[in-house]
């Protein structure tokens, strides 16, 4: 996967641990990744709240482009940034 200008590659681990992140914060489970030429393919189940209490299960599909998934890398390394200690 190449970054935003097209010439240097991405680090894969990069890439994972924000689509992890994001996929996390939006409670998937069961997931599956697949790499396409236009990004990544995301198959899993958004865990939710049930009328009756218990835990809901919804099916999602979501194709990440190149330049979403650019959007999630810009947003970790900004968390990153914030959370280093200043000296």
């Amino acid at each position: 996967m190449l970054d935003h200008t097209g010439r240097y590659r991405v680090r894969y681990e990069d890439m994972f641990r924000a689509l992890g992140h994001y996929l996390d914060s939006q409670r998937f489970t069961r997931i599956a990744i697949v790499e396409t030429p236009e990004g990544f393919l995301v198959k899993g189940y958004v865990a939710g709240d049930s009328r009756e209490g218990g835990l809901h299960l919804a099916p999602q599909t979501y194709l990440f482009t190149n330049e979403d998934l650019d959007i999630l890398l810009e947003q970790a390394y900004g968390r990153r940034r914030q959370s280093r200690p200043q000296h």
